[in-house]
């Protein structure tokens, strides 16, 4: 696995020195510095620097790296990009063109069965991670919260608790321009990511769950 994804972030470097810095941060909405040859673009509200040269991703306020997956993710949006606003419209992985119906069973497996089997009995501390992580308040579901994965790839998560007939279930929405902004292997990894993300801000204790290095 790890493999696959070093050669994924090491074309994605390849593709984005091949762009040209002023397109790039137009459609992404990002900047570039001539000086250091750095992008700068928010993921999750929060700013990541890319160095091109160097292939390097990091958090500028920290200067901590980037995991593998996580800079592979911002490449990605930077070098794929285009210039389209989102719709305000969602969609579910299933919609997504180019292969989201093909990636669903094992996205569900993987990613809205982990939120199930996390969240299903407590969505206070669904609401908890959600409002960490920044998302804001949907009226969908039981509880539902989108996020700003960056300028122009809004995502939702949405919940609904287990009851005494029927279990839990979750469901994970993209924005119907989203195939604009990255290839549909790396928008299943916005799920991976962000599920990732809220089951770790949840704080609770769930048997079997470790460190994912992919993702920090």
């Amino acid at each position: 696995m790890a493999s696959s994804y070093q050669f994924a972030y090491d074309k994605a470097v390849a593709d984005l020195k091949e762009k040209k810095p002023a397109v790039v941060c137009h459609n992404a909405v990002a900047e570039y510095s001539a000086i250091s040859g750095t992008y700068v673009v928010p993921f999750f509200q929060k700013p990541y620097v890319v160095n091109v040269a160097g292939g390097e991703v990091y958090e500028q306020a920290t200067g901590r790296r980037c995991a593998l997956g996580t800079g592979m993710l911002i490449l990605h949006y930077l070098a794929f990009a285009q210039d389209v606003e989102p719709s305000g419209k969602w969609i579910t992985l299933k919609e997504v063109p180019n292969g989201g119906m093909v990636f669903f069973p094992a996205f569900k497996k993987e990613v809205l069965d982990g939120l199930v089997n996390t969240f299903q009995h407590d969505l206070p501390a669904f609401d908890r991670a959600a409002a960490a992580f920044g998302g804001e308040k949907l009226k969908m579901a039981h509880s539902a919260y989108s996020f700003q994965a960056f300028p122009r790839v809004p995502l939702a998560v949405l919940l609904w608790e287990a009851d005494e007939e029927f279990g839990g279930n979750a469901n994970f929405l993209f924005d119907t321009t989203v195939e604009y902004f990255s290839p549909v292997e790396t928008i299943i990894c916005f799920g991976y990511y962000l599920g990732y993300k809220l089951a770790q801000a949840s704080g609770l204790p769930i048997a079997g769950r470790k460190e994912d290095p992919l993702w920090d």
